[in-house]
């Protein structure tokens, strides 16, 4: 598999991941546990960006 597919399925398990994640934050009663998973899914999303940096570089430069 390419470089720039391997990166856009990543990404795509790790929307569903950080989705999955805020879904059960919002489930948790205790308020700072809901807070440090919602902290855990932001930080997902932040690693998301960054690969979606990546492949916004691939598919610009062709650079694998």
């Amino acid at each position: 598999m390419p470089a720039h597919q391997a990166v856009a399925q990543c990404v795509q398990q790790c929307v569903q991941a950080a989705n999955q994640l805020r879904s059960a934050a919002n489930q948790i009663p205790d308020n700072r546990a809901r807070e440090m998973a919602t902290s855990a899914a932001a930080h997902i999303e932040m690693c998301i960006h960054g690969c979606e940096d990546v492949m916004n570089y691939i598919n610009t430069t062709g650079r694998f």
